[in-house]
């Protein structure tokens, strides 16, 4: 009889449509079988499930989900940090998709509380972009599309590191935001970027995901190279630099050597790797790296 008992508790919290899966945070998440009523939680993975043909099943996204342009004519959910429960709810999602690097516990904790599923998706490298976009394929039944697009990304990605092999290193600073000056940790994925392109990021004794740093440090590490993200948010004139104090100093600057790249570099996504062919061209023009749109 207990046998019995356990056996319809078990059904009626897994649904015979719903599969146990583990996610990349390592949780074990109830996932419909065939989700038709999508919510993301991160520009990352909207960007993703579109790749991966499942537009048409994205019922709603955050205010930071601009790509692709169809992202945008979603409902909002509000910004990854903090979204609406209430407008979530609303939606009637069968699934919510988020990232522990953009979303906050406590939301994962209010879905469990009102019943609705949440898998999370976590990546922090080129590769780890590779992996999401394979592990979502998997979990909502594009594995072999997904298998395609990795395939046709790693191609890329190995053009790269052949065209890169053997050239000298050019010392590489990353401007995430220059007032305050904040660049990119060496263990974050911008930095990844960088090393695949052929480039070593600067400032390795530097503490944090994205340190902040005076001028007259990062004028005492002097990068060969300095990067900046072409962002709407973020676009000062490259001439302005030739005449700020301490900036006109740095060789970089002095030499031409700043650039302004991709504003995919800013997101970890199968886009990831067009900013990566973006950021070998301005490090090795000469090793005719061609870039290619993700598809």
């Amino acid at each position: 009889m207990a046998f019995q008992v356990g056996l319809m508790l078990l059904a009626a919290m897994c649904p015979l449509s719903a599969r146990i899966l583990t996610d990349q945070t390592g949780r074990r998440v109830n996932v419909p079988e065939h989700p038709s009523r999508i919510v993301s939680l991160s520009p990352g993975i909207t960007e993703t499930l579109f790749l991966l043909g499942l537009g048409d099943r994205v019922v709603g996204v955050t205010d930071s989900c601009e790509y692709p342009p169809e992202a945008k004519l979603k409902p909002s959910v509000g910004s990854t940090l903090n979204p609406s429960i209430e407008t979530i709810l609303t939606l009637k999602p069968d699934l919510v998709l988020g990232s522990p690097q953009a979303n906050r516990r406590e939301t994962a904790d209010r879905l469990a509380r009102v019943g609705i599923p949440l898998y999370g998706v976590t990546a922090q490298s080129v590769e780890g972009a590779l992996s999401s976009t394979t592990d979502l394929g998997r979990a909502l039944g594009r594995e072999a599309v997904a298998r395609q697009i990795v395939q046709q990304l790693r191609a890329r990605i190995d053009a790269i590191a052949r065209r890169v092999a053997g050239r000298k290193t050019p010392r590489v600073l990353f401007v995430v935001w220059y007032r305050p000056l904040i660049t990119a940790g060496t263990q974050t994925f911008l930095s990844d970027v960088i090393r695949r392109a052929g480039g070593e990021p600067v400032g390795a004794e530097l503490n944090g995901e994205w340190p902040k740093l005076s001028v007259e440090e990062a004028l005492r590490l002097q990068p060969d190279v300095i990067l900046f993200p072409q962002t709407q948010a973020f676009a000062p004139n490259q001439n302005e630099f030739q005449k700020l104090a301490g900036w006109k100093d740095m060789r970089a600057v002095k030499e031409g050597r700043v650039y302004f790249v991709s504003d995919t570099i800013v997101r970890v996504s199968p886009r990831l790797v067009d900013a990566l062919e973006d950021v070998a061209r301005h490090l090795h023009p000469d090793a005719q790296t061609k870039p290619e749109a993700a598809r």
